[in-house]
């Protein structure tokens, strides 16, 4: 599950102000490393740059794009001595618009700093430092993945266009064509440029194996092809249908979900015997999948619209049940009613060992962004779940939660594996499998 984060207001020293740069200025430099958000690192008179399009090693012309505190943003404009990954991006907003920050980046090197920034972040942690991360798996579609678009509309000069705005400049632009999006979400796109006055922003979300389609908001636009309002689209991951409303969290990358799911389940290495829990469980896509493979599944979840996409979606499935609520609360008190079958969700219906008696066998963690809340991770330790697998989209995240489960000796972390989610794109997805000290099986 993942949510937007907003980058934390800088409030240190100035350390750009004695270096005369400015916004459109450009200058030779030789680059550093790959910073969290993709760009390469350098610095001229002490003061840090960030450099959008570059490699490490490269020497670059760069412009300068804009003036921080603590950074001087820019980005390459011309190679005078390429790096052995760099390749040709195939996208004309490349570096004008900041949604892909490595399309500049051949496939198997993007897999490669994935990995090793998931490394850093396990590094920082002495409990987990003895895991070597596994390769990123990588994604069948490195293009044209995307099945969730959301767009901004421009305003004065630029009304009723659809485009992005860049991250660091905060300008507008106009696409015709985004390559990350699914046919689709650019079909639709095409319909809808120069037509929307009046609007700010507009998602797109579609269903990649259905055709199943969803644009919102509500808009009085008449033409073919266009109806805009719906509140639910439809997926199917894996043979298995999925309502997903507009409200409701689902993976942008359909294909990468179908292979997560794959992973877990080789990960946890499933008897048929466990009860699990699938807290953050969103539309009830890993609960679904993995319930043949296990005795039951309670998913647990925040959001009211997923909970109700939940429960249609596991209609057909017997051993699923669905809570709504936060998982901090319901995992906070499951000591007190997990104990007492009359209480139990679909009391009288388990069977075999541990029927009705809330001894959780594997707990699925797949919070936001900003990863679990420390209660949550509290009652882990208190319930003792013999196997816990944790999915992030945040390596910082993950790797301050799996700190917090394994520094006291409880669980040991055995396996951490990228999963390249988001091709041409910093952003990565990872999933962790602890086990319970002193347990096997």
């Amino acid at each position: 599950m993942a949510k937007r984060r907003h980058r934390k207001r800088y409030t240190g020293p100035d350390l750009t102000e004695h270096v005369d740069l400015n916004p459109g200025d450009r200058f030779e430099i030789t680059l550093g490393e790959i910073d969290d958000t993709g760009a390469a690192t350098a610095d001229i008179e002490g003061a840090p740059i960030v450099v959008a399009g570059g490699l490490p090693g490269e020497v670059v012309i760069a412009e300068v794009q804009r003036r921080f505190p603590e950074r001087i943003a820019a980005k390459v404009v011309q190679v005078l001595q390429p790096a052995a990954e760099r390749v040709e991006a195939e996208c004309r907003y490349f570096l004008t618009c900041s949604g892909c920050q490595w399309q500049h980046v051949s496939y198997g090197h993007q897999l490669e700093l994935k990995r090793n920034r998931v490394q850093l972040e396990i590094n920082r942690y002495e409990s987990l430092s003895h895991v070597e991360v596994d390769a990123t798996v990588e994604s069948a579609k490195r293009l044209g993945y995307r099945n969730h678009g959301r767009f901004t509309i421009g305003k004065r000069d630029d009304a009723g266009q659809v485009g992005y705005v860049n991250a660091v400049t905060r300008r507008f632009l106009r696409i015709e064509e985004c390559l990350l999006m699914d046919g689709p979400i650019n079909d639709t796109l095409k319909l809808v440029q120069d037509r929307m006055a009046g609007q700010t922003q507009m998602t797109i979300r579609v269903g990649s194996n259905t055709g199943s389609i969803l644009v919102q908001p509500r808009m009085n636009i008449s033409g073919p092809g266009v109806v805009t309002g719906r509140q639910h689209y439809e997926e199917e991951v894996r043979g298995a249908r999925f309502r997903v409303a507009a409200s409701s969290f689902f993976q942008v990358n359909t294909g990468q979900l179908s292979r997560a799911v794959d992973e877990v389940r080789e990960l946890l290495d499933l008897n048929g015997s466990e009860l699990m829990i699938d807290a953050y469980s969103g539309v009830g896509v890993f609960a679904v999948l993995l319930a043949p493979y296990v005795r039951r599944v309670i998913g647990i979840e925040e959001s009211a619209s997923a909970i109700e996409d939940a429960k249609l979606n596991s209609e057909c499935v017997e051993n699923v049940e669905f809570i709504h609520g936060k998982t901090e609360v319901v995992l906070g008190g499951w000591g007190n009613w997990g104990n007492r079958p009359e209480n139990w969700p679909g009391a009288g219906s388990h069977t075999g060992h541990g029927a009705g008696d809330g001894v959780v066998d594997v707990l699925l963690l797949d919070p936001p962004r900003v990863g679990c809340h420390p209660d949550v991770l509290a009652s882990v330790k208190k319930l003792k779940p013999k196997k816990v697998l944790m999915v992030s989209c945040e390596p910082a995240a993950l790797a301050r939660d799996l700190d917090l489960l394994c520094s006291e000796g409880v669980y040991r972390l055995e396996v951490v594996r990228p999963i390249d989610m988001f091709p041409q794109t910093r952003h990565v997805e990872a999933i962790s499998l602890l086990t319970l000290q002193g347990q096997t099986g």
